[in-house]
């Protein structure tokens, strides 16, 4: 009996590294996309100084600085999860947010099917509900 609780206790300890090094690895790679994302939009920021062509640039500067947001909130639930060894929902409901924005600002509505158009609305409102109706949990 005592041969099976060890085997045992030996399989719940590895079990739960499994989550620890699939995290670390995700903040590693998270770190290296923000900071090509960062400098995407510092590039972008630079042509756009550097052409004067502010009106169809900006769009592209705005789409670059919402990506880097949103990787930086998925960043943020990763450390909240290695504090916590939960994950922060509310956080994944921002970045949700966050991501479709950025989406409505890249492609043009007056060419989008109205049943995409539709659905987006509609994603974004229950983004915005799950972010309203999910409180934030205590950093303690």
């Amino acid at each position: 009996m005592e041969k099976n609780k060890s085997i045992m206790d030996f399989l719940i300890a590895f079990f739960s590294l499994v989550p620890l090094i699939l995290y670390t690895l995700v903040a590693i790679l998270l770190t290296v996309i923000a900071v090509f994302s960062l400098w995407d939009a510092v590039q972008i920021i630079s042509q756009m100084i550097i052409s004067l062509d502010f009106t169809t640039k900006i769009i592209d500067v705005i789409n670059a600085l919402l990506l880097t947001i949103t990787i930086i909130v998925l960043f943020e639930t990763v450390t909240v999860y290695f504090k916590t060894k939960h994950v922060e929902v509310r956080a994944l409901l921002i970045a949700g947010f966050t991501g479709m924005v950025r989406h409505v600002l890249v492609y043009n509505v007056s060419t989008v099917d109205p049943i995409v158009l539709f659905g987006t609305v509609l994603l974004l409102a229950v983004l915005i509900a799950g972010i309203i109706l999910v409180k934030p949990e205590p950093l303690g």
